[in-house]
């Protein structure tokens, strides 16, 4: 059955707008918006709310009567938690309990949670399912993945249903890079606008790419999915690559010649991960992946005109 009271905490971030943009274009479903800024772009669409996680108080008065949550919060990443564990516990793990505390009282029938696949794993020369072991080193992996088993702890105490979504490194139109995240947006803006990259490391890291176009949509279908299955998906493409290789896509996409500088690597960064999307592929067949070679064409594109 499909559910339709939805509400999306952490509305201000790139993959909450990609999927409120979808989400909106659905009439017969009523979309509630949360996030930690004054404002939202959609806000003349749809109701938005500034919302403290630590405020029970809030979360009663907003969330009653709500059918499905997308859990997108967070206030950090993965290099920014490498210098300060205690943030990840204090501003993202306790937050997120209390929030699961309240909304387990008042009848929501599912949480969608974004989870990080290219951190709770940690370094393998192996094709990674839902199943392998997850190996943490970031304070950042390991908080996802505390929250993940929290997940568990809630379903087992409280009947509260989860999807959890390990999402791989995403790319695409409307990202802001001024955090540090967005290999690929960050390396497409140098190149437009100083016509060189930096890489740390060889460039031998391999990761998986992915449109955000891609990841909306398929956390989109959870609203059709049955509510009372709980779910775990790596949301990766067929794209598992080094940096070397991304690249080398770039010079055959881009119309600039641009330097490569190397620099030495970072104790954060993750030196490979082959992330296996078998499973959701096979429960959504129907979908089609974009290919990385559309997804820079098309985002290339977009930076080259905005930045003009």
């Amino acid at each position: 059955m499909s559910l339709t009271n939805i509400a999306i905490i952490g509305a201000n971030g790139f993959i909450a707008k990609h999927l409120t943009n979808i989400i909106i274009q659905q009439p017969h479903l009523k979309l509630s918006l949360f996030g930690r800024g004054d404002s939202n772009e959609f806000s003349h669409k749809v109701p938005y709310h500034k919302l403290d996680l630590n405020n029970s108080k809030e979360i009663d008065r907003y969330f009653k009567g709500v059918d499905l949550v997308y859990y997108l919060a967070s206030d950090s990443i993965p290099s920014s938690s490498w210098d300060d564990p205690k943030f990840e516990i204090e501003k993202n793990l306790l937050p997120f309990i209390n929030f699961l505390e309240c909304v387990s009282k008042l009848g929501l029938k599912k949480i969608v949670f974004v989870s990080s696949a290219g951190t709770i794993y940690g370094a393998s020369s192996q094709k990674l399912t839902e199943e392998s072991d997850k190996k943490p080193f970031s304070p950042y992996g390991i908080n996802k993945l505390a929250m993940e088993n929290y997940l568990n702890y809630f379903e087992a105490r409280y009947n509260l249903h989860h999807d959890i979504f390990r999402v791989s490194n995403v790319y695409g139109i409307g990202q802001d890079t001024s955090k540090g995240l967005g290999m690929i947006n960050t390396f497409l803006e140098k190149i437009i606008a100083e016509n060189h990259i930096l890489i740390y490391g060889n460039g031998e890291n391999i990761r998986n790419y992915i449109s955000v176009n891609d990841v909306a949509e398929l956390l989109n279908l959870s609203i059709t999915a049955d509510h009372q299955i709980s779910n775990i998906f790596n949301l990766a493409s067929n794209d598992n690559l080094s940096i070397n290789e991304v690249v080398a896509i770039m010079k055959q996409i881009v119309s600039e010649d641009f330097k490569i500088n190397y620099k030495e690597t970072r104790q954060s960064d993750n030196p490979a991960i082959y992330l296996d999307n078998s499973k959701i592929k096979a429960a959504y067949p129907n979908f089609r992946f974009s290919t990385i070679q559309e997804g820079i064409a098309k985002t290339y594109a977009f930076l080259k005109e905005k930045m003009k």
